[in-house]
């Protein structure tokens, strides 16, 4: 009798051992939930192939003008200008003589540079208002979604004050907050003010 309860107690124990619960299932790892950073990462890089996508959606011009504007607007293009214009006065200067002072040809060269590059310019800062446009456009209706998930939060809240009979004057303040917000009314207070600021200066 003795060696049978022997084997059944050794049973229990192994069929408990392994990493395994009392039911004879094995013990699941919990799961992890992405930690903040990744779920920015993973926010930033969704924006970013977005507006990649759409950046070559546009017409090959308007991306070659966009690189073309991003490389003017550095140093070395500047080095670029002096160093051209310094061999161009010593050269007309010393050795060729095409151009001689007042560097009449050289003046017309830099007009029709000056006039090149602003409207590259241009065209530039349009496609960057359209970005931002597109990005404040974003912003309004997660703002937007924030504010109706708040609505609705603060809804339940007051739902479940009542039920617990928790005094009026306690919750009155989350029940005003509890009303939907109507963005058009809000604009219409924000130029309101500002006219009447400006009025008062």
């Amino acid at each position: 009798m003795q060696p049978e309860k022997e084997t059944k107690e050794a049973g229990k124990r192994k069929g408990n051992g392994n990493g395994s619960n009392g039911n004879g299932k094995a013990n699941r790892p919990r799961r992890k939930h992405p930690s903040l950073q990744a779920l920015t990462h993973r926010n930033i890089e969704s924006i970013l192939e977005l507006e990649e996508e759409n950046r070559r959606a546009k017409p090959m011009l308007y991306r070659l003008v966009s690189r073309i504007s991003r490389f003017c607007g550095t140093v070395a293009f500047l080095w670029w200008n002096l160093g051209f214009f310094a061999v161009w006065i010593l050269l007309n200067q010393f050795v060729w003589h095409i151009d001689p002072y007042p560097f009449t040809f050289l003046l017309f060269l830099v007009s029709i540079e000056a006039i090149v590059l602003a409207i590259m310019i241009l065209i530039s800062q349009n496609m960057s208002a359209e970005e931002s446009e597109r990005r404040h456009h974003l912003d309004l209706q997660i703002n937007l979604l924030n504010e109706r998930e708040m609505t609705a939060l603060l809804r339940l809240a007051t739902r479940m004050a009542e039920k617990m009979e928790v005094p009026q004057e306690s919750h009155s303040e989350v029940r005003a907050l509890a009303e939907r917000t109507d963005p058009g009314k809000v604009l219409h207070q924000i130029v309101e003010a500002e006219a009447s600021h400006e009025e008062r200066r």
